[in-house]
């Protein structure tokens, strides 16, 4: 019953670290998006020179581009994370799977057992039939 326990919490804790993960993903995405668009209002009071302006609002759009691509590929990760946890955590699943394809190989065994029975008949009975048309022949 302990192990069983062990096993709830842990399948919890790995649930609740997926929704963490899930959730800055998609926050830092956000708030890297926001930024970009913030940062992209034209301000007439700088100090820096138009052309400096221009090469740091480049800069901090790559930055916040890369930080958002980075964002996306965590996502990817997730999702490959959470269908590994899926495959190899479902044993219910599995079992009702694995039971379902015995069921259909002992059935297809089966069906391929009495075919092979149902041949060999009719091949012993067309033996015995060209056995008798051997044996009776008056040429032979």
């Amino acid at each position: 019953m302990l192990s069983g326990q062990h096993r709830t919490a842990s399948k919890d804790a790995q649930l609740k670290t997926f929704s963490r993960r899930l959730t800055d993903c998609t926050s830092a995405m956000v708030d890297n998006y926001a930024a970009i668009v913030t940062g992209l209002k034209v301000e007439d009071d700088s100090r820096l020179t138009s052309t400096n302006q221009a090469f740091q609002d480049n800069y901090e759009v790559s930055v916040r581009c890369t930080n958002i691509l980075k964002a996306g590929e965590s996502l990817i990760n997730l999702i490959s994370d959470l269908k590994e946890c899926l495959i190899f955590q479902d044993f219910p699943s599995l079992n009702a799977s694995l039971s379902q394809q015995k069921t259909v190989l002992c059935d297809s065994k089966v069906s391929m057992v009495s075919e092979g029975t149902r041949c060999r008949d009719a091949l012993l009975l067309l033996l015995y039939e060209m056995e008798q048309e051997y044996y009776s022949d008056s040429y032979r």
